[in-house]
């Protein structure tokens, strides 16, 4: 088993969480008062999130993105 009982090795799990770091520190000063932080984010997923692998995930919401249904 891997980082915190996952399949996730302890190298990938800091590769992940150091490019998620500076996503947000890249985030101007005076706009972060209005990006939620991770936890809401997270919170708000819907259930339904969880039956489909992560690459679908990040597909559908690349095209939400780029058909700016999500923006």
């Amino acid at each position: 088993m891997g980082f915190l009982d996952t399949e996730i090795t302890k190298e990938d799990a800091e590769v992940i969480l150091t490019s998620l770091v500076k996503v947000y520190a890249s985030i101007p000063g005076v706009l972060r008062p209005y990006i939620p932080d991770l936890n809401t984010v997270l919170k708000a997923v819907p259930q339904e999130v969880r039956k489909y692998p992560l690459e679908d995930i990040i597909k559908l919401l690349e095209w939400a993105a780029a058909n700016q249904i999500v923006v």
